[in-house]
């Protein structure tokens, strides 16, 4: 029976995590949009010509996926890795994982990128707000360890 309750445990971790991380970039991503559209004015987030901007942010976005998601991604799943291998259930920890991965490819773009603009602050807020809405997620229960010292309990009162 406890072996089934470590199985649907790890079942579930390995939706949670991947859900968290995507949810943790949307939220990010979100500040982001909030942050930049500060600087811009009515009229270009609202241009006359929907339809070539659709199709431009569509190839847009795609690109910038296919370029920053692998960069963002391997330290946050190093993190993520860590965080269940060793129980690791702390806001903390989680936040600045958040942070770090998402200043690890803002911090290889060359100087002469053309984007948007962002500081350091912006990008580590973004970060801070995906890890924690990871840590939402699937950072509070992060790891088996739990199930592992009931399981320990539980073999101690049966012999």
């Amino acid at each position: 029976m406890n072996a089934d309750r470590v199985l649907a445990r790890l079942a579930a971790r390995l939706i949670f995590a991947p859900l968290g991380f995507c949810c943790g970039v949307v939220a990010g991503f979100v500040l982001l949009a909030l942050v930049s559209a500060e600087h811009f004015d009515a009229m270009s987030l609202f241009p006359e010509d929907v339809m070539i901007l659709g199709y431009d942010l569509s190839v847009n976005a795609l690109t910038v996926m296919l370029l920053f998601a692998p960069l963002m991604g391997a330290p946050a799943i190093v993190a993520v890795l860590i965080a269940e291998m060793f129980s690791i259930r702390s806001w903390i920890y989680h936040a600045a994982a958040g942070a770090g991965a998402a200043l690890m490819p803002w911090s290889l773009a060359p100087t002469s990128f053309e984007g948007p603009a962002f500081t350091a602050p912006e990008i580590l807020a973004a970060g801070f707000v995906g890890g924690l809405t990871h840590w939402l997620i699937a950072g509070r229960r992060s790891g088996l360890g739990d199930l592992e010292t009931a399981a320990a309990d539980s073999g101690d009162k049966r012999g």
